[in-house]
């Protein structure tokens, strides 16, 4: 059955053009639906997408009430959020609300988000603000706060400086707002459920359009590094190809070729000159994380989202994955004794930490630093004293490289397991440490 173009729409949102009036006999298997109790039809609707429900509406009369229930609209919604709500805000009903902003529900449901501006990335959070009807998404920024210097006493010579940051959203220029300007109408200003949306124009002052991506069916070694999106460092079941000036990837043409994965803005660098001869747009690819990545357990409790004081460059953010390792088919006795005491189960596997926002020298989606294995083969020793009394050092190699990512190379470290929320990274070389602290996420998303 072809699906009803949402713009071919009764005054409740619902196309009502293909609707039984009576005229003729509906269909054997439409009769034997009706008979069904209306509490088992609804049932049955409650399992349908939002598609499947515009199609059951446009077969009869008697159907399209059932699929106009708000409640069934109220759950599609729902599931799209990580925080429910109980009422459409402004909308009149969650229907008008679901259509308002299909098929874009996905970037509030995933909620984090990095793209891939050169070196620098960026890290945005979207979210549903249900007062006013908006669909927004915000930088994720930190400030080092002012340091105070510590003493190392065993290592005097070293330079230590506190690092507790202040990490929030820059709430005063928005990445992405999806908006509708006339909530209140009984028409929403969507897209066919049938047709792929074109780019979707936001009221910023860049004059910034959204629009949706496909992902690379078979991205082989074939394909660029440069080209990918996430980078390979980031685990990641779909990628994407970047939208570079002299490869623009294709864009989905049908629905079903949409992504959920990603999606792209489209920016003037200089709104004031958008027709000078010299380029002057770009267009940012944005990939999500699959929360398994940022989330930790008690058998990965370092894994997740950080920030970290990288001096000149500032605070940048990274990801920090913990992996198992592969079990040794020769390990000594000591090494083969596991406690179950619930503070060594995460003390296994080794740390990966790469760079979701990035800087000239180690660019986004590179490495910061690795320790393969902050377990009794990879421990040095045990913290005696201030400021990391208790804390794990685990040996560690640290990235550094050149102006423009040249000449990178990895340099002997030590990693400093303070807390599954606190670590610090000793550059021996240097005489420096620097401090990392976890990144609240829920505290972000809440936060006006």
């Amino acid at each position: 059955m072809v699906i009803p173009s949402i713009q071919e729409q009764t005054n409740d949102g619902l196309s009502d053009q293909r609707v039984n009036d009576g005229q003729s006999s509906p269909p054997a298997d439409q009769l034997s639906l009706l008979k069904l109790p209306a509490e088992i039809i609804q049932d049955i609707a409650s399992y349908l997408s939002a598609p499947d429900l515009a199609r059951l509406g446009a077969t009869c009369r008697a159907l399209v009430d059932h699929a106009s229930n708000d409640l069934l609209w109220a759950n599609l919604v729902n599931e799209r959020l990580p925080t429910p709500i109980r009422d459409p805000g402004p909308f009149g009903s969650f229907r008008r609300l679901y259509l308002a902003y299909y098929p874009c529900w996905f970037i509030p449901q995933h909620k984090i988000w990095f793209a891939d501006h050169e070196h620098t990335g960026m890290l945005i959070i979207a979210r549903y603000d249900n007062r006013c009807g908006v669909i927004e998404a915000y930088r994720v920024v930190a400030g080092r706060g002012t340091p105070q210097f510590q003493l190392w006493i065993s290592h005097p010579e070293v330079m230590i400086q506190s690092f507790e940051p202040s990490v929030r959203l820059a709430l005063d220029d928005p990445v992405l707002f999806l908006n509708d300007p006339n909530p209140t109408s009984q028409t929403a200003p969507n897209q066919s459920f049938q047709s792929m949306p074109e780019e979707r124009r936001m009221p910023m002052a860049s004059d910034s359009p959204l629009s949706l991506c496909s992902e690379l069916s078979t991205p082989g070694p074939w394909v660029e590094t440069n080209a990918i999106w996430p980078p390979r460092t980031i685990p990641s079941n779909t990628r994407t190809v970047r939208d570079l000036r002299d490869s623009p990837p294709p864009r989905p043409k049908r629905l079903w070729e949409l992504s959920e994965s990603f999606f792209r803005i489209r920016k003037w660098l200089n709104p004031g000159f958008m027709f000078s001869p010299v380029p002057n747009e770009a267009s940012l690819t944005y990939s999500t994380l699959d929360p398994v990545l940022y989330t930790p357990t008690v058998e990965k409790p370092y894994q997740g989202i950080w920030v970290g004081d990288y001096s000149a460059h500032g605070c940048e953010f990274l990801l920090v994955l913990q992996k198992e390792m592969e079990a040794e088919a020769h390990s000594d006795e000591k090494q083969s004794k596991i406690t179950d005491a619930q503070e060594d189960i995460g003390q296994r596997g080794s740390l990966q930490a790469v760079k979701l926002t990035g800087d000239p020298n180690v660019p986004r989606g590179q490495f910061s630093f690795v320790a393969e294995d902050i377990g009794s083969r990879g421990l040095i020793s045990v913290g005696m004293e201030d400021p990391f009394v208790g804390a794990r050092i685990v040996r560690c190699r640290g990235h550094v490289a050149g102006l423009g990512f040249r000449d990178d190379t990895y340099i002997d470290s030590q990693l400093i397991l303070i807390s599954p929320d606190h670590m610090a990274h000793y550059w021996k070389e240097m005489g420096h440490v620097s401090y990392f602290r976890r990144v609240d996420i829920d505290a972000l998303l809440h936060s006006s």
